[in-house]
């Protein structure tokens, strides 16, 4: 049986996605308005989000996302704290060829996130339930996304055990915070972002910040 068109129209999606500069495939755009449906209605019982209007949950949720990708590196992605799956489904839909691991340890939004996940037939995805600095992954992750889920110095420890030297740690976050990860740790070095990447990216009202897991002893 085909799937029903989400009821957030890809049309207007894909209109707000082109004002901010990115443009995607018709088949990406659909899937993500049909996340936008799942996580609007869903979050009716809950509150996964303060977000109640589609143009808002473009722009916050679905651009700044995608304002990532760009900067991914690696085949092994794990997302923090994903909450309702922002940043890493956007990703995840956007970049079928990485592996995302979102991370949640409140088990409401864990289900939400698996309901995600088979619905929208997420092959490179998988829900991990539990706290992040708990997690002992078989492999370090290439990338680790984060939102602002805990202060600068207790997000680098959260992360730690989920990455190895060359990883990388992308992290949204208010822009006052952004200096606060300077020096903050030895084993982790704050990077500018490549001017090309600066020059291209969409607009945002969080900053990105953008750490290298070294082998320098903490």
């Amino acid at each position: 049986m085909p799937r029903a068109e989400p009821s957030t129209p890809p049309t207007e999606v894909a209109r707000r996605l082109a004002r901010a500069g990115i443009r995607l495939p018709d088949a990406e755009v659909t899937v993500l308005a049909r996340f936008l449906d799942l996580l609007m209605r869903w979050n009716r019982v809950y509150n996964l989000t303060g977000i109640r209007d589609l143009a808002e949950a473009v722009d916050r949720h679905l651009i700044e996302s995608l304002a990532l990708k760009a900067l991914l590196k690696g085949e092994r992605i794990a997302d923090v704290g994903t909450g309702a799956g922002l940043p890493g489904v956007p990703l995840a839909i956007t970049e079928s060829g990485r592996s995302f691991t979102l991370i949640e340890s409140r088990a409401k939004r864990v289900r939400f996130l698996r309901h995600v996940v088979g619905e929208l037939a997420l092959a490179n995805t998988q829900v991990a339930h539990g706290r992040a600095e708990h997690l002992r992954p078989e492999r370090p992750f290439d990338t680790v996304l984060a939102r602002a889920v805990a202060p600068p110095a207790e997000l680098l420890e959260i992360c730690r055990n989920l990455t190895a030297p060359g990883s990388i740690l992308l992290l949204l976050t208010a822009t006052h915070l952004q200096a606060a990860f300077n020096g903050l740790a030895p084993d982790f070095v704050l990077r500018e972002i490549p001017q090309d990447r600066r020059d291209t990216a969409p607009k945002l009202r969080s900053s990105i910040v953008l750490l290298e897991r070294t082998d320098a002893k903490t």
